[in-house]
């Protein structure tokens, strides 16, 4: 019995790594997100005060830069997430491997993060936003 109950908490302790190592990976991305941001709105106030568009188009790069490196984080949070699920499936009798690697299967392919709608849907505005700002500033 009282092997059953310590395979059982080595699997929830394997559990427990892999789900911080996938807070970890959505907190990168969470901060993708927040320095873009702030460098963004930095980038369009430098703009607007010396009044050059110029700035704004080549920024947009590092807006695409910052989409790649998010995206990335959210493939590997993905890739974990599925390894938690196959961890977690595992009989609670057997003994853990404590493997800690992405999962990489067939629905996670090289762009799958970056094509997600939830990097786009914050990416695409601003730079409509830094194009808009740029036509604006003539």
């Amino acid at each position: 019995m009282d092997q059953e109950k310590l395979l059982a908490e080595m699997h929830m302790k394997h559990l427990e790594m892999l789900q911080a190592v996938i807070s970890r990976m959505a907190s990168n991305s969470s901060s993708a997100k927040t320095y873009c941001m702030s460098i963004s709105s930095a980038l369009i106030a430098l703009s607007a005060a010396i009044k050059d568009a110029n700035v704004l188009y080549f920024s947009i790069p590092m807006i695409m830069i910052f989409s790649l490196l998010d995206g990335y984080y959210l493939r590997l949070e993905r890739a974990f997430r599925d390894q938690y699920n196959s961890a977690r499936r595992r009989k609670k009798n057997e003994e853990p491997d404590f493997e800690i690697s992405p999962s990489w299967t067939a629905g996670s392919g090289r762009l799958s993060g970056v094509l997600s709608w939830s990097v786009w849907i914050f990416y695409l505005p601003v730079i409509l936003t830094f194009l808009a700002v740029a036509r604006i500033l003539g």
